[in-house]
């Protein structure tokens, strides 16, 4: 999913991320890293599904191993047959297995493909466009101010049908990113590096025009743009139809365009920069309301049916809390404007579901891939990421053995594990939740264990049943782990989002105290229905009054209390701290 980057050579990464809010440092440097690059032929699920690891071994070392594995029991296989061989034969044709629509099987039962197999594109985009005009629809205004190539290549003419829109044309006036800014003014001579920089800095802390000539002129020339997506963002629904490129229009839900949601990150940083520059030298008023458009712009994208997006959507949502943080800190409003404010946040669209992401988008991509393989449109190569045409795994997948699979059983299998990991991704209580989560993820650890390992060959020779249980375990392994990590990043905004409301509730204590309270329970029930407890551990949070203000904290993901340390701090943690008054990084000061 993830060739959404633009190469080295035009950006970087600015200094600083959001790992210390939503995503663990390792996979976060593959979402928002800043060295990556990517092709410019725009961000697909499959690239994703490709970058991620598995939770013990990469999908390409996974491969790699098993490939070796079945290398062994061919060579061995194809030594014994040269003996008794025969003249070659021409091959004939193999007919595709039969597969049983049913929920417990395909889950969808239509709509049906011309050759009798669900169509999962049409089934996904159905489920997730319901209800969805053209009038309500998020991204159509989002595409009239990102134009039709987000990322350099044209999206298909399919794609703006299914937005229930005509093409749209080329040239715009359409939203330039800053290194695409910067590329069409010849006049500007300045190092790369040096204005990405001056860009994470003006998304920090309030700045004035004769600081960054640069960003503030680059968001005059995008005022249009960003007055379209302020207008989207106050429509209810985003659905951004499903598509591939045109180059292959029957290709797997892994292989999705999404390059409109790497282009919705940076208007939100163009949001963030904005409001900062608003802060110092505009109006309170208009910096909230950009942060607000940003707010609603995260949880909308997160509608979305998969992965990517809601991952995308969260990291918008923490990049505006953070800037929450930093308006409410600089402006330090009066009672009446908190709680003006505060409606406002209480007005947000929900955010998403990961439970919904799993049943749906995450559970079709698997079923599709595995209706691909049976109907012999796709191996364990174009999902797994080997190289080479004649890779072993490969030979394997088109060989007798591949045949053998009995499809019905291993969808069956399939779905248990989403149907698991969705029951679970719905538990109320996250202690619960976190806990049955560890038990997924350790039961998953030894599928993937059991699926590289030497019982792996003897399966190959234990029939329909143990091929089948293999084949299966092979495709778990594969195309299931990104999930749990990402119902880590689902606990990290919900305890960012927890904080933001304490906030408010102390700025409003402060407002008529004049000072800070010496505990949190002083909160409720009057400035704050109920004090939440720390969401990893089920304790109170870490609450201390500092001379100027104060600080509280949450123990974070690894549950461990590392004294307030974040992970921009040296040594790093893993704790989620809000200081207030916020500090400014020294490297924005």
């Amino acid at each position: 999913m993830m060739r959404f980057l633009e190469s080295a050579r035009q950006k970087r990464w600015p200094r600083r991320s959001i790992h210390e809010i939503i995503l663990p440092p390792s996979f976060c440097q593959l979402v928002f890293g800043r060295t990556m690059g990517a092709e410019r032929s725009g961000f697909t699920s499959q690239s994703f599904r490709q970058g991620y690891s598995t939770m013990t071994i990469t999908s390409g070392r996974f491969s790699l191993g098993f490939a070796a594995i079945i290398g062994v029991v061919l060579s061995s296989w194809c030594l014994a047959q040269n003996d008794k061989a025969e003249p070659a034969k021409p091959k004939a044709a193999v007919p595709p297995p039969k597969i049983t629509i049913s929920k417990e099987t395909t889950r969808f039962t239509e709509p049906l493909r011309p050759d009798g197999f669900v169509d999962y594109f049409e089934a996904v985009n159905r489920h997730f466009s319901k209800d969805v005009t053209a009038e309500n629809n998020v991204c159509v205004l989002l595409y009239q101010a990102m134009g039709p190539r987000p990322e350099g290549t044209r999206m298909p003419d399919r794609f703006f049908k299914g937005l229930g829109i005509e093409p749209l044309p080329d040239e715009g006036k359409y939203f330039q990113t800053l290194g695409k800014w910067i590329e069409g003014r010849p006049d500007v001579k300045v190092d790369a590096n040096a204005v990405y920089d001056m860009q994470s800095k003006s998304g920090e802390r309030p700045w004035k025009s004769d600081e960054f000539p640069l960003i503030a002129a680059w968001l005059k020339d995008n005022e249009a743009a960003l007055q379209t997506v302020a207008a989207a963002t106050e429509r209810p629904r985003y659905y951004s139809p499903l598509v591939t490129s045109d180059a292959k229009p029957d290709g797997s839900l892994i292989e999705v365009l999404l390059p409109g949601i790497q282009k919705s990150r940076e208007l939100a940083r163009a949001f963030t920069s904005r409001a900062m520059w608003e802060l110092a030298e505009g109006s309170q008023v208009d910096a909230w309301r950009d942060l607000m458009t940003m707010h609603r712009l995260g949880r909308l994208i997160g509608q979305g049916p998969t992965l990517i997006e809601y991952l995308v959507g969260v990291a918008i949502e923490s990049i505006a809390i953070n800037a929450e943080l930093r308006f409410l800190s600089e402006t330090k409003p009066s009672a009446k404007m908190l709680a003006l404010y505060r409606k406002q946040l209480d007005r947000l669209p929900s955010r998403a579901l990961v439970a919904d992401k799993i049943d749906v988008g995450e559970r079709s991509c698997f079923l599709d891939c595995a209706h691909r393989m049976a109907r012999g449109q796709m191996g364990l190569k174009e999902i797994a990421g080997v190289g080479g045409d004649n890779s072993l795994i490969e030979k394997l997948a088109e060989g007798a053995m591949f045949q053998t699979v009995d499809w019905d059983e291993l969808l069956k299998s399939a779905n248990k594990w989403y149907d698991r990991i969705a029951d679970v991704s719905r538990k109320p209580d996250y202690l619960e939740r976190s806990a049955a989560i560890k038990k997924f993820d350790q039961d998953l650890k030894e599928v993937v264990a059991k699926s590289r390992g030497p019982g792996a060959l003897l399966a190959l020779f234990g029939g329909k049943p143990a091929i089948t249980q293999t084949m299966s375990d092979v495709l778990i392994s594969l195309l299931l782990p990104a999930v749990t990590n990402v119902l880590s990043a689902e606990g990290r905004v919900t305890v960012r989002m927890q904080s933001l409301d304490l906030v408010f509730a102390l700025a409003a204590w402060r407002s008529e105290h004049d000072s800070y309270p010496e505990s949190l329970d002083s909160l409720a029930p009057k400035y704050l229905a109920k004090v939440p407890n720390d969401l990893f551990n089920g304790q109170p949070l870490k609450y201390e009054r500092a001379a100027d203000g104060y600080r509280f904290y949450s123990v974070g993901q690894n549950e461990k209390d590392e004294e307030g340390r974040s992970f921009d701090d040296n040594p790093r943690g893993d704790d989620l701290v809000v200081r207030m008054p916020v500090p400014v990084a020294k490297e924005a000061k």
